[in-house]
């Protein structure tokens, strides 16, 4: 947990409505007008998350690049100053620690970004692979502004930034009211868009910036049912200590040359082939599929749902599903049991809607 840490833009939530959950220990927006108006504004225009709560650990310093090289999967050695890559931090048997993403800010310095509910046990695990992290939680406030309009809106707020001639995961420096922040071109919806991490003392001003400049506020309900959509992963859902990356169809995340800790492990399933995998389920009759919902094909069971909801794009139910791989050759239709009520759905390849 993270006891006593809190996004500076809190009273500026509570101003604008929001209904606050706990998250990890932080206070943060669930919604604000409602969580299918905010995913449609994410879809048609540009939503601004507040993902403060999301981990900050820079790694510095000597052995700082063999240490965080096999805390990771990515290729740290390879990533540029001004790029950023996805990138799972795994146990010896290959299971999930959580998943992050990877800045690297100098020479000989990275930006590691994990889950909030993750932070200590990913420094534990970079600190064990051979170099120490530290927790930067309070030096900036993270602001996702994702969707079609986000460009026009970046611009409109931060004139002559550059950010709207940047690539996708690549970061530039950014001057925020005389303090110094970063843009990346990241984001966790499937829409185009940015992620602006802005100090403390200048993170109020800045978010009342972008919404000034038209950016509508979304809280973290919608940004579930976004990634959703998009088929991306979650730690605690589709990723955890007893789901591998393979099962999770994150291969492309794996720098098989590196010397990660897991990598043995991984090889060996990857030899075998997995004995489970990670399948998109489109809901053909009415109902919500839930995690830990049952997954049957022809009367039996064969796996259970690892995300569930309705998607406000489709109008119907999907779901991501680990399931048996063996029991699922030439089955193209499957069923969900909703606490005893069948809903019938279709298998489909993730993501389930095309930007």
């Amino acid at each position: 947990m993270n006891e006593g840490r809190a996004t500076p833009l809190l009273e500026a939530h509570r101003k604008l409505g929001a209904k606050l959950i706990d998250f990890a220990g932080w206070e943060m927006p669930l919604q604000y007008a409602g969580v299918i108006a905010e995913h449609t504004a994410v879809r048609t225009s540009a939503g601004l998350f507040d993902v403060t709560h999301l981990g900050k650990l820079r790694v510095a310093g000597s052995g700082a690049e063999d240490g965080l090289q096999r805390a990771v999967t990515a290729d740290i050695a390879a990533l540029e100053v001004g790029r950023a890559t996805y990138a799972l931090c795994l146990t010896e048997s290959g299971g999930c620690i959580d998943d992050v993403f990877v800045y690297r800010v100098g020479p000989a310095e990275w930006l590691v970004v994990p889950n909030a509910a993750n932070v200590h046990t990913v420094a534990d695990a970079i600190r064990a692979a051979g170099t120490e992290p530290v927790d930067e939680w309070d030096r900036y406030a993270i602001l996702a502004l994702q969707g079609p309009k986000s460009f026009a809106v970046f611009e409109k707020a931060f004139p002559g930034s550059g950010a709207t001639g940047m690539k996708l995961y690549s970061w530039a420096p950014i001057d925020l009211s005389g303090s110094a922040g970063f843009v990346a071109r990241t984001g966790y919806t499937g829409e185009r868009g940015f992620e602006l991490y802005a100090p403390f003392e200048v993170a109020q001003r800045s978010f009342e910036t972008l919404l000034e400049a038209g950016a509508i506020p979304v809280g973290l309900g919608a940004r579930d049912t976004l990634r959703l959509e998009m088929g991306y992963a979650l730690y605690g859902h589709e990723l955890s200590l007893d789901i591998n990356p393979l099962e999770a169809g994150l291969s492309w995340a794996i720098a098989w040359e590196t010397p990660f800790v897991g990598r043995a492990a991984l090889e060996k399933i990857r030899a075998d082939g997995p004995t489970r995998r990670l399948i998109g389920i489109v809901c053909t009759g009415r109902g919500v599929p839930r995690q830990g919902y049952p997954v049957t094909a022809e009367g039996t069971v064969v796996g259970e749902v690892t995300s569930g909801n309705h998607s406000p794009t489709l109008g119907s139910g999907i779901a991501l599903a680990l399931c048996d791989r063996s029991s699922l050759d030439g089955i193209e239709k499957v069923a969900i049991d909703a606490r005893g009520r069948s809903i019938p759905g279709d298998i489909v390849k993730p993501p389930f809607i095309t930007r």
